[in-house]
Order: structure tokens, then C-alpha cells, then sequence
């Protein structure tokens, strides 16, 4: 079986869009719970673009790392897997954990010593150095935490049933043709799930503690990802509906930011069919319009790691840079996703492509 290059594209998407979702926190007009807030920006558009960007970006890069879970398992065996996964996902996860996560935690806490409690500049950047010695969460790597749990269970399903069981026979089967009826099929199911926790889409969580609603609503993804990989055409078989789908989710987005429902059971199932829709219609459109590899992509595919990685210290530093700055606010959101945009790629061509961290994050690659 070929490389799916689409699902490389749509990884490397995924990975981005955090950028862009995490840039655009500060400029709405909605305050986020531990965020800076820049009063001077406060633009209800960047409101509706952070749910829209939201409710579909980790489920997209769980279906995508549950496809490729399977690949690897199915081409090179369990002990292959485990030792690709440790090299990219388990030790940039320790080294995350240690080194990146406190690191990008230092503009909060400066932020909140500078703006919020008003210290002056040497005493808030000493309190914030300070912080960095201390236990934060996860921050933004809680979803490689998750993706450790879904490679144990994975390899521990597959051991049990084998990768040519019954089970794997009857999902390829009823995988032939993916039809609306069954992307009905799991909406109904991801309804079912959000409303038994009583929650639109899930909360933000970067705690070590196992969090129940995780591991159910992304391992429903990862799980959908695993089954596409068992017959991938039956999936494409909703190609030349991906346009309608991606519209009729962002149309459905819109729609539900705008008015309000009383009923919430109403609101949990239009939640549920909006992130169905615009997983499955991103999913067969960059399946089906992004088959042949691409220099340009491959590049952004690789660097989308370790951009994730670090991107939020230089996201939420510049963002603290410009409030009450002389920086007209019109321009402050595009200047962070500039800066940042150079700033990441710059760091991972000079520290990360050619070097061991390269070779631990996508494989080792030779200078043309």
C-alpha cells in the first residue's frame, strides 16, 4: 500500500491550525480562562473562527494518527511500532514535559506580574524564572499524553485479534462504501457520547489525571482513523461530497454561533454533526486532492512537529509584547502569525532538520 500523502497534508494542517488557534485566543473578544487578553482588539469574528477551528482540529489529527497506527503495526509489526513511537512521540513528550512546557509557560507568568499585577519589569520577569521550577500540566502536549494510551491499547487489540481476524474481515466489508447514512450513523454515536458528560464539545484539560471524556471522544477519532485505514476506499467513497460536507459544517458553524438554543441536547447534537461533518469532508477532500506528493508540503509536513512543539512561547510572547503597545491592534494578529511563522521555521532549519532532533521527530534528512 502506497503512502497516503493526503493524510501527511492533513497531519501537517492539523499541527498548524494549533498555531493559528492559540494566536488568535488574546484578540477575542471572549477573555479565555488563563490567557492574556488584549482589550483593544476584542473581535467577535475571532470568536466564531476559534470554535470553528476548534471542534474539528484534534479530532481531524486523531483520525489521522489512528490511520497511521494501523499502517505501521500492519507493514512493519509490533516491535517496529514501538520503536517508531517511542523515538517520536514518547521522548519528545518527556523532553516536552521538561524543557518546552515551562518554557512556553514563562509569558503567561510574566504577563500576569507585568499587566495584571503591575510589577516592574525585573521584579515580573524574576517571579516568572521562578515559576519555571514548578509543576504547569501538560499545556499544549496533552495530546501526545493521549496518543500513548491509544498506541498501548491499539497494540494490545491487535495482539489479541490479529490484523487479518474476523472482526478486521467484517469492518472491511461494511467499510465498502462509506454512505450518508452512515455518516448519520456516527453522529448519533458522538451525540450519545457528549451527552452523557453534558458537554457541546470537550473542555479544555492539561492535567496528568486520565481524563475519562478524552480518551472516549478522541479515541472515538483514533478509532474511526484505524478503521479507514482497514479499507480506505470505502472512505473515499464520499469524495465528491467533501465540498458539501466542509460547507454544510461551516455553514452549520456559523449558524449555531449566532443563535442561541434553550434546548441543549439540540446544541450537543448540532455540535456532534457539525464535527462529523468537517472531519469527514477535510478528511476525503486532502485524500483526494493532495495524492501526489509535493515538495513544498512535504517541507510543512515535516517542520509541523516541532513548529506544534515550540510555537507557543513565540505565539504568546509577541502577543504580550504588543498589549498597550504603540503596535496598532488591526495589525497585532497578523504580526504574531508572521513572527511566529518565522520564527518556528527558522528554528527547525537551522536546530532541527538536519540535526539528532530531526532524526527523532521525522527520520533522518540529507541536505540537497
Amino acid at each position: 500500500m502506497e503512502r497516503i500523502h493526503g493524510f501527511d497534508a492533513l497531519r501537517a494542517i492539523a499541527m498548524w491550525l494549533g498555531v493559528v488557534l492559540h494566536s488568535i485566543i488574546v484578540y477575542k473578544e471572549t477573555p479565555e480562562i488563563n490567557w492574556p487578553h488584549d482589550s483593544a482588539v476584542g473581535w467577535l469574528f475571532l470568536d466564531w473562527l476559534y470554535e470553528y477551528i476548534h471542534i474539528f482540529r484534534m479530532p481531524l489529527f486523531f483520525l489521522v494518527a489512528g490511520f497511521f497506527a494501523r499502517m505501521v503495526i500492519t507493514r512493519s509489526g509490533h516491535r517496529v511500532f514501538i520503536a517508531k513511537r517511542f523515538k517520536r512521540i514518547i521522548i519528545p513528550f518527556l523532553f516536552g514535559v521538561v524543557i518546552l512546557v515551562p518554557l512556553s509557560l514563562f509569558p503567561f507568568h510574566f504577563n500576569n506580574y507585568f499587566h495584571n499585577q503591575r510589577l516592574d519589569l525585573v521584579q515580573a520577569i524574576k517571579m516568572s524564572s521562578l515559576q519555571l521550577f514548578k509543576w504547569n500540566g501538560l499545556l499544549h502536549l496533552w495530546f501526545l499524553y493521549y496518543l500513548i494510551f491509544f498506541y498501548i491499547f491499539s497494540l494490545l487489540f491487535d495482539f489479541i485479534s490479529g490484523t487479518e481476524h474476523n472482526v478486521s474481515k467484517w469492518i472491511r466489508n461494511y467499510l465498502n462504501i462509506i454512505s450518508l447514512t452512515k455518516v448519520v450513523v456516527l453522529t448519533f454515536i458522538l451525540f450519545l457520547l457528549l451527552f452523557l458528560f453534558g458537554v457541546k464539545v470537550p473542555p479544555v484539560y492539561t492535567g496528568i489525571k486520565p481524563n475519562l471524556l478524552y480518551i472516549l471522544y478522541y479515541g472515538f477519532f483514533y478509532v474511526l482513523g484505524w478503521l479507514l485505514q482497514i479499507n480506505l476506499k470505502g472512505f473515499t467513497s464520499l469524495d465528491k461530497y467533501s465540498w458539501a460536507l466542509i460547507a454544510g459544517g461551516t455553514i452549520l458553524s456559523i449558524f449555531t454561533f449566532y443563535f442561541s438554543f434553550s434546548f441543549f441536547p439540540l446544541v450537543i447534537f448540532l455540535s456532534a454533526l457539525q464535527t462529523v461533518l468537517l472531519v469527514i469532508g477535510l478528511a476525503c477532500f486532502f485524500v483526494t486532492y493532495f495524492k501526489s506528493e509535493s515538495r513544498i508540503w512535504k517541507y510543512f509536513s515535516d517542520s509541523a512537529y516541532w513548529v506544534y512543539l515550540v510555537h507557543l512561547f513565540f505565539v504568546v510572547s509577541f502577543q504580550v509584547l504588543f498589549i498597550n503597545s504603540s503596535v496598532p491592534p488591526v495589525i497585532r494578529l497578523p504580526l504574531v502569525l508572521i513572527l511566529t511563522f518565522i520564527a518556528t521555521l527558522l528554528s527547525y532549519r537551522y536546530l532541527v532538520r538536519y540535526t539528532v532532533v530531526g532524526k527523532y521527530l521525522h527520520g533522518e534528512r540529507i541536505k540537497s
